[in-house]
C-alpha cells in the first residue's frame, strides 16, 4: 500500500501515453493504491529499460563443431495452465540446445517475442560496470543482415508494434511485439541480435553516452541513492556491491584491451544456444511456430552447458551493520534487511510468505495497526528480494512519520517483539493453509496477460524453473514445511542483519557504536555513514522480543465462497435505478469468463475542487478516511477484493474490484463508513504534514514526468500549480476540513456503475439499499467538465517548470487552438495521432542515436479533451536548451519535406497500424469498465466513441493527411509551447519571438 498523492489537477492522457516512449525507458507515474489486489495476474513481470545495438568475429556457431544428430524436434506439453487461461503453452528444444516455449494464445491481436539471456551485471568485470547493461543496448544498433542502428525499431514500430529490454543482476531479456503480418520480419531482424551482432567501433564510442544519459537521468532518484549507499554495507566481494548500469568512468577503452573488444569478449562468453530461453507467442498452430523458430533460431551459437555462477555471501564478519542515509527529499524510512537463504528454488512452497503475511499484515491488532494508531508510520511492509547468489534479503521497511522518527526506538522495538513473537509461537497451520487457497484462487482466476508482458515473464522464468513447473510456478503448490519455516526464522537474527535509517533530519546515534564519520557515495553522491551496532542497540534487542502487545491475524471471512458465474449478458451499460439525485448504472458481463466485478460510486457535490483551498481539503478527507479504515481493509484485500476512494473536481468516487462474491456488501460497508468517518485533530495534522511533505518532493520526480504535470496545469481551467497548492495548504486547519465534509455529505447527488459477473437484480437491490440511506440528501447536480483553456492561436511561448533534476527538459508542443466541435476534433485528432506515427521513429533515431542529445526521447500524442496536441520530448543531461530546440525545429522543417513525398503506401501503412490499435477487443472487465465509467459519469454518455474514431479514421484518405500537412500544420490555429525546466535562453527570445507565459496569463487571454 503506498500513500503518494496524485496531484490535484487533472492529468490528461498523456500520462498514459508514456508507455509509447520510442526511448521503451521504464519509468512509473505515482498513484494511490489503496487495497487495490490484482487477483488477475500472478504473473506479473517487471521491467526496467530500453532501446539499443551489434560483427562478424562473433559467428562462430557451435564453435564451428557440427551440431548433434537430432530427429524431428519433440513437442512437450506444458500442465498445469490456470483454469481461466485459454493458452496453450508446447516446449521444444531446438537442435543448438535453445529451450524454446511455443505459446498459441488465440485471443492475440498481436505477437510477441522474447529471448533472454542468463547473463546480468553480476557478470560485469570488476573494472567495466556496467558492461552487460551496455551489450544490451549495443544489440540494437545493427547487424550484418540489417546494418542501419535504427531498422529493428523502425521496422517495429511501423508495424504498430513496441519493443524493449532490460537487464537485472543475471538476466538480460528482449522482447517486442508486432501486428501479426509483419511477425516474420520481426523475427528475421531480432534473431540476427544473437547470430550476427556488428558492435561497430564508431556506435560503441557513442552509444556509451547513451549509457551515461541514463545513468545521470536518475542521479536524483531517491530509490537508487539509497540502494546505492546500501550496498557499501554488502560484502565487497559479490557483485551485488557493484554499480549496475555504467557510465563513461567504467565503460571506456583499457590498456590493450578496448572497449568494443570488451564486449566482444562479454558476448562470446554468455551469448550462446545453453544460456538462453526462448518464448514465442501468436494464435498459430505450434507447427507453425516450432517452423519460426527452427528457420530463425537456430543459428545461435552452441556450447556446453552452461556453468552455475557461485557468489560469496552478502555478508561478512565484521562489515558494518548500521547505515545512516542522507536523502534530498523530507523522507523518513527506516529498512531491517536480514540475509536469508535464496529462496528462487521454494517456489511451490514460499515459505517466505508465512512470515512476510504476520509482519505486513494490517488487521487491527498487527504490527502495523499498533504503530499507525500511534502516530508512528505512514506505511510498512515485509517481503523478500530477489536472489543475489546463495543469499537473498528479507526486508522490513517502515516510513516513518516525523513523530515516529522521534520514536524511532519504539518503531523499533515493536519490530523486535513481533519478530521474537514470530520465533517463539508455533507455526499456524491456518496462515500456510490460507496462503495455499488464495494462492492458488488467484491463481486459477487471473486476468488476460498481453503478448508481450507473459512472454519477458516466461523466457526469465524459464531461465531458473524446469519448463513442465514453468506455469505452476506461479501459485503455491503446498504448505510449506514448518522445519522450514522455523529455520527462515531463526535467521531474522542479529548476526545478518543490516539496518539503514533515511532522513534529513535527526538520527538515532545511540544506535552507533561510534559517531558517524560522513562519506559520499561515489556513483550517486549520496551521504551516508556506516557503523557498527552500539552495545545498547544489541541489548535494545534482546529486550525487546520479550515484550510485545501485537497480536497474531484471525481467520480471514472475505475468502470468496461462491465462484459461480452469471448467466445474463449485455452489451452496453443501461440505467436500472434512478430517483432524483441518485443513477445507478448497469451491464451483467462475464464474458471474461472470472467471477469478478467492479462497482463505480461517484458523490458529487458542487465545491469539490473549485480552488486551492477546496481542492486540498478534497485531497485531505480522502487520504484521512483511507487512513481510517486501512486495518479493516486489509483482509478484504488479501482475500481479492480491493476498494479504490479518490479526490476529483466533482466530489468523490469509491471503486471496488475483484471477486463477485460479497463485493456489493463491502461495497456497502465502505460507503456507510465514508458517511461515518470524523477525524481526529492528531491524524489530520500528520497527514497534513504528509501531503506537505508530498507537495514539496514533487520537484524531485523525474523532470520529464514534471515536465507533462506542467504542460496540464497551463492549459487545464481551473487548475492549480504547485506552488499555489503548497500556499493555500499552509492556511488550513480542522475546523476548515471539519466543515467542508459536513457540506460535501449535506448535499450531493450520486451516481453508480454495476459490471462484470452480476445480475441487474443484484445492482438493483445495492442501488437500493444505497439510495435508502441518503433519501433527504440527494440533490441533482450539473457535473463539471475538465476544459482546455483557450490557447492565443499562432503564438510561439514557453513556460518553466521548477525541478531539482540537472537535466535539461524541454517539450516541444504543436497545439491546435480551432476548439473544434467533438465531432471534428476527434478527426483532427486523427490527424495528429497519425503525424505522430510517422515521425516518431525518425525523431529518436536522429535526436537520440545520431546526435546523442540524451537517453529520453520520444514524441508522443498528447491531445486532451477537443485539443489535438504532438509533444516531442528530450531530457538531456549536457545538451543546452537552444541546442535542443534548434535540434527539434530542424527536424520538424525536414519532416515537413520529407512528408510530402509521403507514398500511398505508407499512408495505409500507418492508418493500418492506427486501425489496428483501435480494434483491439478488451481482454479484461477493467478494459472495458474504466471506459464505460468514463463516459457514465459525463453530463452526457456516449458509448460509441471508439467507434467513431473507428469510422473517422477509415474516412481518412492520403489527400485528406496531406491537405491536413499542407494547410493545417502551417495555418494559424498553430501555436507552440515550450515547457522546459532551465532558463530560457535570451536568444530564443530577442530572435525567435518566443514569450513567457503562465497559467495565470493563459487564463486571462
Amino acid at each position: 500500500m503506498t500513500n503518494t498523492i496524485k496531484k490535484i489537477t487533472h492529468y490528461f492522457t498523456l500520462i498514459l501515453l508514456l508507455a509509447s516512449f520510442s526511448i521503451q525507458a521504464s519509468h512509473s507515474i505515482p498513484t494511490e493504491n489503496h487495497h487495490q489486489p490484482d487477483i488477475s495476474n500472478p504473473i506479473m513481470p517487471s521491467t526496467t529499460h530500453y532501446a539499443k545495438p551489434v560483427n562478424d568475429e562473433i559467428n562462430t556457431a557451435n564453435n564451428g563443431a557440427p551440431y548433434p544428430p537430432s530427429a524431428a524436434m519433440h513437442m512437450i506439453q506444458i500442465p498445469n495452465k490456470s483454469l481461466t487461461d485459454q493458452n496453450d503453452y508446447r516446449l521444444i528444444t531446438l537442435p543448438n540446445h535453445l529451450k524454446v516455449l511455443l505459446v498459441n494464445d488465440p485471443q492475440a491481436e498481436r505477437f510477441s517475442a522474447s529471448l533472454a539471456v542468463n547473463v546480468g551485471s553480476f557478470q560485469d568485470p570488476k573494472d567495466q560496470q556496467g558492461l552487460a547493461h551496455f551489450l544490451e543496448h549495443m544489440l540494437f544498433l545493427g547487424t550484418e543482415k540489417y546494418p542501419e542502428p535504427g531498422d529493428y525499431q523502425s521496422y517495429v514500430n511501423t508495424h504498430g508494434g513496441s519493443n524493449n529490454a532490460y537487464t537485472s543482476s543475471d538476466t538480460t531479456n528482449y522482447f517486442f511485439d508486432i501486428k501479426p503480418s509483419a511477425y516474420e520480419g520481426a523475427l528475421d531482424r531480432f534473431a540476427q541480435f544473437f547470430t550476427t551482432p556488428l558492435f561497430s567501433e564508431s556506435l560503441t564510442q557513442r552509444e556509451k553516452n547513451a549509457v551515461d544519459s541514463e545513468y545521470k537521468a536518475k542521479l536524483k532518484d531517491e530509490s537508487r541513492r539509497n540502494n546505492q549507499a546500501f550496498k557499501t554495507l554488502v560484502n565487497n566481494n559479490h557483485p551485488y556491491s557493484g554499480f549496475s548500469v555504467g557510465n563513461l568512468d567504467t565503460l571506456k577503452d583499457r590498456p590493450e584491451n578496448p572497449l568494443r573488444q570488451q564486449l566482444l569478449s562479454l558476448y562470446k562468453e554468455y551469448y550462446f544456444s545453453e544460456n538462453m530461453a526462448l518464448v514465442l507467442i501468436t494464435n498459430l498452430p505450434h507447427e507453425e511456430m516450432a517452423t519460426f523458430a527452427k528457420r530463425y533460431f537456430s543459428d545461435i551459437p552452441s556450447k556446453q552447458a552452461p556453468t552455475k555462477h557461485t557468489y560469496p555471501a552478502l555478508l561478512t564478519t565484521g562489515q558494518p551493520q548500521l547505515q545512516f542515509v542522507k536523502p534530498l527529499i523530507d523522507s523518513n524510512t527506516l529498512s531491517f534487511q536480514y540475509q536469508i537463504d535464496a529462496q528462487d528454488n521454494n517456489y511451490k512452497t514460499r515459505p517466505t510468505r508465512y512470515i512476510s503475511y504476520i509482519l505486513g499484515n494490517e488487521n487491527e491488532g498487527s504490527l502495523y495497526a499498533s504503530l499507525k494508531a500511534d502516530g508512528l508510520i505512514n506505511s510498512l511492509s515485509a517481503g523478500v528480494s530477489p536472489d543475489y547468489g546463495d543469499n537473498a534479503f528479507f526486508t522490513i521497511t517502515a516510513h516513518l512519520t516525523n513523530h515516529g522518527l522521534e520514536n524511532i526506538d519504539t518503531v523499533a522495538q515493536r519490530i523486535f517483539a513481533t519478530i521474537g513473537l514470530l520465533q517463539s509461537t508455533p507455526i499456524n497451520p491456518m496462515y500456510q493453509q490460507e496462503g495455499v487457497q488464495l494462492s492458488q484462487l488467484m491463481y486459477n482466476n487471473q486476468n488476460y496477460t498481453p503478448p508481450q508482458s507473459l512472454a519477458r515473464t516466461l523466457s526469465a522464468k524459464l531461465l531458473k524453473v524446469p519448463a513442465t513447473d514453468i506455469l505452476s510456478s506461479f501459485r503455491i503448490e503446498k504448505a510449506a514445511d514448518n522445519q522450514h519455516v522455523r529455520q527462515l526464522l531463526k535467521q531474522l537474527d542479529t548476526n545478518n542483519l543490516l539496518v539503514q535509517v533515511v532522513t534529513n533530519r535527526t538520527f538515532p546515534e545511540h544506535w552507533a557504536q561510534q559517531k558517524p564519520i560522513w562519506q559520499i557515495e561515489p556513483w550517486y553522491q549520496s551521504t551516508y555513514s556506516n557503523n557498527n551496532f552500539s552495545t545498547l542497540f544489541l541489548d535494545f534487542i534482546r529486550l525487546s522480543v520479550k515484550n510485545t502487545h501485537v497480536s497474531l491475524p484471525e481467520k480471514n471471512r472475505f475468502i470468496p465462497e461462491n465462484l459461480d458465474l452469471v448467466t445474463e449478458t449485455d452489451t452496453t451499460p443501461y440505467s436500472v435505478f434512478q430517483q432524483p439525485g441518485f443513477t445507478f448504472w448497469h451491464k451483467s458481463d462475464p464474458s471474461f469468463g472470472k467471477p469478478t466485478a467492479m462497482n463505480f460510486m461517484a458523490v458529487r457535490f458542487s465545491h469539490a475542487a473549485n480552488t486551492p483551498k477546496n481542492a486540498l481539503l478534497n485531497q485531505l478527507w480522502s487520504r484521512l478516511y483511507n487512513d481510517s479504515i486501512s486495518e479493516l481493509t486489509y483482509s478484504p484485500y488479501v482475500a481479492g477484493l480491493g476498494y479504490q476512494f479518490y479526490p476529483h473536481a466533482n466530489g468523490v468516487t469509491l471503486r471496488t474490484s475483484g471477486y463477485s462474491d460479497k463485493q456489493n456488501t463491502y461495497a456497502t460497508w465502505l460507503i456507510d463508513q465514508i458517511f461515518l468517518f470524523r477525524p481526529s485533530t492528531e491524524r489530520f495534522d500528520q497527514i497534513k504534514t504528509q501531503l506537505t511533505k508530498d507537495l514539496a518532493n514533487q520537484k524531485s520526480r523525474q523532470a520529464y514526468g514534471n515536465a507533462y504535470s506542467a504542460l496540464s496545469t497551463l492549459i487545464t481551467k481551473d487548475s492549480f500549480t504547485t506552488e499555489q497548492l503548497e500556499s493555500a495548504l499552509t492556511e488550513l486547519s480542522f475546523e476548515d476540513l471539519e466543515e467542508y465534509i459536513k457540506d460535501a455529505r449535506a448535499s450531493f447527488d450520486l451516481v453508480g456503475y454495476s459490471t462484470g459477473n452480476v445480475t441487474k437484480e443484484q445492482t438493483q437491490a445495492l442501488a437500493h439499499s444505497l439510495h435508502e440511506r441518503f433519501v433527504g440528501r440527494l440533490t441533482p447536480k450539473d457535473p463539471v467538465e475538465i476544459q482546455s483553456k483557450n490557447i492565443p492561436a499562432n503564438q510561439k511561448m514557453h513556460y518553466s517548470f521548477t525541478s531539482t533534476s540537472s537535466d535539461n527538459v524541454v517539450l516541444y508542443t504543436l497545439i491546435d487552438t480551432s476548439q473544434d466541435t467533438s465531432s471534428k476534433a476527434i478527426t483532427e485528432k486523427i490527424y495528429f495521432a497519425l503525424l505522430r506515427k510517422l515521425i516518431n521513429s525518425r525523431f529518436y533515431q536522429e535526436l537520440r542515436t545520431q546526435k546523442q542529445l540524451g537517453y529520453i526521447v520520444g514524441t508522443q500524442d498528447l491531445s486532451a479533451r477537443n485539443t489535438p496536441i504532438l509533444g516531442l520530448l528530450v531530457q538531456s543531461p549536457n545538451q543546452n536548451t537552444v541546442t535542443i530546440i534548434h535540434a527539434i525545429e530542424d527536424f520538424l522543417k525536414e519532416e515537413e519535406k520529407q512528408l510530402k513525398t509521403l507514398t500511398a503506401e505508407e499512408f495505409s501503412f500507418t492508418k493500418t497500424a492506427l486501425l489496428d490499435e483501435l480494434n483491439m477487443t478488451a481482454k479484461n472487465l477493467s478494459d472495458n469498465a474504466l471506459e464505460e465509467w468514463h463516459q457514465i459519469a459525463k453530463p452526457s454518455s456516449d458509448f460509441q466513441t471508439k467507434t467513431a474514431w473507428i469510422d473517422a479514421l477509415e474516412a481518412i484518405d492520403r489527400a485528406d493527411f496531406m491537405d491536413f500537412l499542407e494547410n493545417k500544420l502551417s495555418s494559424s490555429s498553430i501555436s507552440r509551447i515550450i515547457i522546459h525546466n532551465q532558463a530560457f535562453p535570451a536568444e530564443l527570445t530577442s530572435q525567435y519571438g518566443w514569450i513567457e507565459t503562465s497559467p495565470e496569463q493563459l487564463t486571462t487571454d
